[in-house]
């Protein structure tokens, strides 16, 4: 079995390269969570030397440190509060979803970045709901797939005036994304939210447009590229603001569509794209591929059946192309 502590370092490093370059232009920065000293110390030594006075150390109350974030950017502060594990953002949902995301109306948008971890381990470790986030007015939600964009996104999430939920996928293994990074500029500024980038093969001749973000796109980027030579691949990057003109201008060109989410299929992101898509343009054949609405299973082997692997990925958009 695969040491699953050991699965990703390349999307943490350039997020916490980003909120580094930040606190040293932002006073107004503050990390908070539970054990975040030592978790800084273990993950970015430089943050822990230079701003020690800017990490407060919460204890074990997801609601209450949430809720302690939302009034310190009330007063002015610029709070990152890391809730670890995506699961345990259940018991915050009222922080922000009722609270810190309704200041976009009531008072002013005040920035806000909560990280969340995607983790696989069982029925309340790894579940991926970030969807649901989508739907809440006021907030901006980053699903990034490689270190490059995770860093440009974080820059951009720093300096956004509103709340970002900001997911980093522990199951995006570093030698999936090594080559991305050897073939990519440095994300030295922010990359813009909405704007989804499209990592294509040729754009006259490609026979279908494959729309995904996070695990699942990283598995399709490493996949073979011979496997890819008629699919335009799209990588969301946010799921919202969502960019609907980029998936648009390539589902009319090559007039298929197949979204694959590493998420539930049942009133996910898949489901709002292709809706969107077909009221547009009914004659767009459209498929998405995801998990079904299924307790997760607690062997990781099982868990990670879940989700599309670009094999079958593949498979699909192959069918779709035949037909």
């Amino acid at each position: 079995m695969k040491n699953a502590s050991l699965r990703n370092h390349l999307i943490r490093d350039g997020i916490l390269r980003a909120v580094y370059t930040r606190m040293k232009l932002d006073p107004r920065i503050v990390l908070l969570g539970e054990g975040a000293l030592v978790k800084q110390w273990y993950d970015a030594r430089a943050v822990h030397d230079e701003f020690p006075e800017r990490i407060v150390t919460l204890p074990i109350s997801e609601d209450s440190n949430t809720n302690i974030a939302v009034g310190m950017a009330i007063g002015g502060m610029l709070p990152v509060v890391d809730v670890i594990t995506a699961d345990f953002l259940f018991r915050t949902m009222d922080a922000i979803c009722n609270t810190a995301a309704k200041h976009e109306t009531v008072d002013r948008p005040r920035t806000i970045v909560i990280r969340a971890e995607h983790f696989t381990g069982g029925p309340t470790t790894g579940q991926r709901f970030e969807a649901m986030f989508a739907r809440v007015p006021g907030l901006s939600v980053v699903v990034p797939s490689n270190p490059v964009d995770a860093e440009g996104l974080m820059l951009t999430a720093l300096s956004h005036p509103g709340v970002t939920v900001f997911f980093e996928d522990r199951e995006i293994e570093d030698g999936s994304v090594r080559e991305f990074v050897q073939h990519t500029e440095k994300a030295d500024e922010p990359i813009p939210f909405g704007k989804a980038r499209v990592c294509n093969r040729d754009l006259d001749e490609g026979q279908i447009t494959i729309v995904s973000y996070g695990l699942t796109f990283a598995r399709l980027f490493a996949a073979p590229p011979d496997g890819l030579r008629d699919c335009q691949l799209i990588d969301l990057r946010t799921l919202y603001p969502l960019d609907m003109p980029t998936i648009m201008e390539s589902a009319c060109r090559t007039g298929r569509l197949l979204v694959v989410e590493p998420a539930i299929r049942f009133g996910g992101i898949g489901a709002e794209i292709i809706a969107q898509v077909v009221t547009r343009e009914p004659g767009i054949r459209c498929q998405r591929l995801g998990a079904e609405r299924a307790t997760l299973p607690t062997a990781r082997e099982h868990h990670e059946r879940l989700y599309p692997s670009a094999a079958e990925v593949l498979a699909a958009a192959e069918r779709m192309i035949e037909r």
